[in-house]
């Protein structure tokens, strides 16, 4: 996977149950944006929307990332940080 694509990955994005990441997406940063913002945009081709498949390493780091996910929104509930999409009119 491309960095780009990897940091645009969300839970939505990986189905752990059929061992399958989906790749959309990719970040990316626009040179004149004063507000230093990432944008999330398509991949650079069609052939790079794709699937790749989890190994049994990367299985379990992502596994046990989402149980803790969990606890620790539970431990922290309203100061838990979650982030978010925001959309931009970019005017097109």
């Amino acid at each position: 996977m491309r960095t780009g694509e990897v940091f645009a990955l969300t839970w939505d994005d990986i189905d752990l149950e059929k061992r399958i990441i989906r790749i959309s997406k990719t970040v990316y940063a626009k040179l004149k944006d004063n507000d230093g913002r990432w944008y999330l945009g398509t991949t650079k081709t069609e052939g790079s929307c794709r699937e790749v498949y989890i190994c049994d390493t990367l299985y379990k780091a992502l596994y046990n990332y989402k149980k803790k996910q969990k606890i620790l929104r539970k431990q922290y509930g309203k100061k838990y940080k979650k982030y978010y999409l925001e959309k931009i009119n970019t005017g097109k």
